[in-house]
């Protein structure tokens, strides 16, 4: 196919690509450690609010060492699910970072997904105990199915699931998935939130925020050992649940302290941050120290997630000649 021209990938075109969870976490390793050495220009994100709790996102990156540039248009319409449609949808766009000349346009929210899911596991490879054979889901949506499926490629000592969901059918669909997804793990659905900690060496939250919704997930309900990796900002855990955890690391500091500083979101988190992705994946920082200690992952989500993600499936959709060329 003419890498001169500007390529489409839908999302089937994406998923027929078997791009596997594995090579979707190493990817972002390399990009975020690039990001933590300081090769990586990635302004905040500009954010736009609407009704209903909807908002927008502009999220732009450029790894000039790497030779990867793109932005991604991201929409977050939580009523949606009462319309039968995705909350979150979508583009990516890619540019040559060496001419500024279009290359794609790919579907953003399966991009959305997999590069959240692979931040989730990333986050598992530096400051998760090795030996977890149990993870706790709490929200058994888009973003929570990617991370246990990019977990279970991580850890290979993975044997059991505990999840909840604030809706029961999302929870029975994650279990009746996840006996082809997840061959020999066992999942088991939880009848209250804070019960999908128990037991568990990492949990991860994905659940829907709200104003009026109190975080279900308290102090003392982390197991000491395990590893806390939130995909939702703050809306699970409560500042007393963040704050009895040793260090609380995330995936870039820059964005969650302006993140803090100019919404409404996030003032109850610890006023240390240990490190971020970047830095521990470039070895600026210490992860874990013990095997004792409870740590926390606040992920937000990055440019240079999407960026590194949609360069992976634009190579292999190359590759094997997918996708719909476009004129420019």
């Amino acid at each position: 196919m003419n890498d001169d021209g500007i390529l489409y990938l839908d999302r089937a075109a994406i998923e027929g690509l078997g791009i596997g969870a594995p090579e979707v976490v190493d990817a972002l390793d390399a990009g975020l450690r690039e990001k933590g050495r300081g090769g990586v220009v990635m302004p905040p994100k500009t954010s736009l609010h609407g009704p209903e709790r909807a908002f927008c996102q502009v999220l732009s990156a450029w790894l000039p060492d790497s030779g990867a540039l793109g932005v991604k248009w991201v929409t977050i319409f939580p009523s949606n699910a009462a319309k039968g449609l995705p909350a979150v949808g979508g583009l990516v766009v890619l540019s040559d970072a060496s001419t500024g000349r279009p290359q794609a346009i790919l579907d953003g929210g399966v991009i959305t997904a997999r590069r959240t899911g692979a931040s989730a596991a990333l986050a598992a490879r530096y400051l998760a105990r090795p030996d977890v054979d149990c993870v706790g889901l709490l929200g058994c949506g888009v973003q929570g199915k990617a991370s246990v499926d990019a977990l279970a490629a991580e850890l290979s000592g993975l044997r059991s699931v505990r999840c909840h969901d604030a809706v029961p059918a999302a929870a029975a669909g994650f279990v009746a998935e996840a006996a082809a997804r997840l061959p020999g793990v066992e999942v088991v659905v939880c009848d209250r939130p804070a019960a999908v900690a128990r037991g568990a060496g990492v949990v991860v939250t994905a659940i829907t925020m709200s104003e009026d919704v109190a975080p279900p997930l308290d102090a003392g309900r982390l197991e000491p050992g395990a590893l806390a990796v939130a995909l939702d900002y703050d809306a699970a855990w409560s500042a007393a649940a963040m704050a009895e955890c040793a260090r609380f690391y995330c995936d870039d500091t820059g964005q969650v302290l302006a993140t803090r500083a100019h919404g409404p979101r996030l003032h109850g988190i610890p006023e240390t941050i240990a490190g971020d992705l970047g830095e521990l994946a470039a070895g600026l920082v210490e992860g874990r120290r013990d095997r004792g200690e409870r740590l926390f992952c606040l992920n937000l989500g990055l440019a240079v997630e999407d960026v590194v993600t949609a360069r992976l499936v634009l190579a292999r959709a190359r590759e094997r000649g997918v996708g719909t060329p476009l004129p420019i």
